[in-house]
C-alpha cells in the first residue's frame, strides 16, 4: 500500500479547487487549501480529469455535498465532527470555532497528511484529531475515535461523503450503526451514487466510463443505491429521522441563482439521519423532500 492519500482523495481536493478557479463567482464551497496539501505538479490542470467542460457535473456534486454536510455542522449544536474516509477534507481549516474534527482514515493516509499539515503549518491540534483506522483489519471506526477523545454522550456530527460507492451494503449498515449508537441530538449524512441508469441520459456514458476506471484501479463500485434504499438503510440502523436530499435539491440550495449553469444534478444524493435533535434539523432548510 502506497505511502500517500489515494487517487480518489487527490482528484476530490483537486476539483474542489478547481470550483474556485474557473467558475463563476461566488463558489459554493471556498477550498484551496486541499490543492496545498495534494502536492501536486504545477501543471495539475493539464490533466485530463481536470477538463473544466466535462468534469463539470463531478466537480458540482463534489463541493455541493461538502457544502451540505458543513452546513450542517456550523448550524446544529453538535461539538464533534467525524468525517469518515477523510481524504484531504480541510474542513478544521478553514472553519472556525469550537467544534471538534476526528478525521478517519487509512493508517497511511493520516501519517502521510499529519506530515503535509506540519510542513505547511497548517495542524490545528487542539481542533483537529486524525486517526488511523485499518478498516480491512476490522477495526471499529467508533471505538478509535472515542479512544482519541470523542465522547460519546455529546452530540455529534457523522459524515460519510464519497464513500458508500465502495462498500458493501453490510458494510455500510454496520457504519450507521455505529453512528446511530452516538448521543442523541447526533446525525449523520452520508452521500450515495444511484444506478447509472437513474441519471440523467447525457450523463451515463460518463458514469459508466467512471466505473470502468474505479473497476481497473482496484476500487471497483460495490454499492449503487436508488434513494428508497439509502434511507432504509438508515432507518434500520436506527435512525427514527431520515432525509433523502437529492442532486436537484442541492441544486436549488446552492446553484439556482448561479450565472455559470454550473449544477449537481445527476450527482450524488445525500441521507440526513437524525437522532432526535431540533439543533440538526434546524440545519436543513425546510424545502427539502422527506422520504
Amino acid at each position: 500500500m502506497g505511502s500517500g492519500p489515494d487517487t480518489t482523495a487527490v482528484r476530490t481536493a483537486l476539483w474542489r479547487a478547481l470550483h474556485v478557479l474557473v467558475d463563476d463567482a461566488p463558489p459554493v464551497l471556498d477550498d484551496t487549501i486541499g490543492l496545498q496539501i495534494a502536492a501536486v505538479d504545477d501543471d495539475w490542470r493539464a490533466r485530463p480529469d481536470m477538463d473544466p467542460e466535462r468534469t463539470r457535473t463531478n466537480r458540482a456534486s463534489i463541493v455541493a455535498r461538502a457544502r451540505a454536510a458543513e452546513d450542517i455542522v456550523v448550524e446544529s449544536t453538535a461539538a464533534q465532527y467525524v468525517v469518515l474516509g477523510a481524504g484531504l477534507d480541510t474542513f478544521a481549516q478553514r472553519q472556525a470555532g469550537a467544534v471538534r474534527v476526528f478525521e478517519v482514515d487509512a493508517p497511511e493516509t493520516g501519517a502521510w497528511k499529519h506530515a503535509r499539515l506540519a510542513t505547511l503549518g497548517l495542524d490545528a491540534p487542539e481542533r483537529l484529531c486524525l486517526v488511523p483506522v485499518d478498516f480491512e483489519a476490522g477495526q471499529s471506526w467508533l471505538h478509535e475515535v472515542v479512544a482519541a477523545g470523542l465522547d460519546p454522550e455529546v452530540p455529534t456530527v457523522v459524515s460519510m461523503l464519497g464513500v458508500t460507492m465502495y462498500l458493501t451494503r453490510e458494510a455500510i449498515a454496520a457504519t450507521l450503526s455505529a453512528a446511530a449508537s452516538l448521543a442523541p441530538g447526533s446525525a449523520v449524512v452520508f452521500s450515495y451514487s444511484r444506478p447509472i441508469e437513474m441519471a440523467p441520459p447525457e450523463i451515463q456514458s460518463i458514469l459508466r466510463v467512471a466505473a470502468e476506471g474505479a473497476r481497473a484501479s482496484g476500487h471497483p463500485w460495490l454499492s449503487l443505491l436508488t434513494p428508497d434504499e439509502a434511507a432504509g438503510l438508515a432507518r434500520a440502523a436506527g435512525f427514527d429521522d431520515v432525509e433523502v436530499v437529492t442532486s436537484t435539491d442541492l441544486h436549488e440550495r446552492y446553484f439556482a441563482d448561479r450565472t455559470d449553469g454550473l449544477s449537481p444534478i445527476g450527482g450524488e444524493d445525500l441521507v440526513v439521519a437524525r437522532a432526535g435533535s431540533a439543533g440538526v434539523r434546524d440545519a436543513i432548510s425546510q424545502d427539502d423532500h422527506g422520504v
